[in-house]
């Protein structure tokens, strides 16, 4: 099984991403609801990272925001293009300086586990700097991400998940196989306390429970600074 990067790998399981990975109609409601209950009230400007196909659109979009999609696959957000309820896309890369003017949205979301294919370690604290930049004053960023204790547990045998497998490489690190692609990507799985720790400074910090597998991690744009 080849390790390829996080461009390669999503642009290869685009077009199967909805029938192989996403979650069914019910929970993905179920699970919008409660990120937006942590963002601002509506209206207001919410950044989805990671957007991919755009499942989760429908949700904002009913709630009342207006959304922007970024999204490193270009595959990705040609499927996202076809959704009934466009919204703006843009293609870049968000380990890298975001393409948006400070304080351009009032919350930010992650979903999905988006957050645990970064280049290196430091890119955590780099991206949390540019949040800290274009999220307003009161705003919000809301991630879910796998949670380490969850992690931990898996043996070597690992566990199913979409098109192939996910298993455990080290402490804090996953490989998540995709049999049909015949690919993988690496995961890195913080603890709740490296998550505050990361994103602390602009932001006020909180890890919630999502399940036995996943954290939500809550991170309030303190105002003033």
């Amino acid at each position: 099984m080849r390790v390829v990067s996080a461009a390669e790998f999503f642009e290869a399981i685009a077009r199967r991403y909805d029938r192989m990975y996403a979650l069914d109609a019910a929970t993905t409601r179920t699970r919008m609801k409660r990120v937006i209950a942590h963002l601002p009230p509506p209206p207001g400007e919410v950044l989805d990272l990671g957007v991919g196909t755009g499942r989760e659109l429908g949700a904002l979009q009913d709630a009342g925001y207006e959304v922007t999609g970024l999204d490193l696959s270009p595959a990705m957000l040609a499927q996202c293009a076809r959704r009934a309820r466009p919204v703006p896309l843009v293609e870049a890369d968000l380990w890298a300086p975001l393409p948006f003017r400070d304080a351009s949205f009032e919350a930010v979301i992650a979903l999905h586990g988006t957050l645990v294919h970064p280049p290196e370690r430091a890119a955590y604290g780099r991206l949390a700097a540019e949040l800290g930049r274009i999220v307003r004053p009161g705003g919000a960023f809301v991630a879910e991400v796998p949670a380490q204790s969850w992690a931990l547990r898996l043996g070597a045998e690992g566990v199913e998940e979409g098109a192939g497998r996910v298993t455990r490489i080290a402490a804090n690190r996953l490989l998540h196989e995709d049999a049909g692609a015949g690919i993988a990507i690496e995961a890195f799985v913080p603890s709740d306390d490296e998550w505050r720790e990361m994103f602390a400074g602009a932001f006020e910090v909180a890890c919630e429970a999502l399940g036995e597998a996943e954290t939500l991690v809550i991170a309030r744009r303190r105002r003033g600074e």
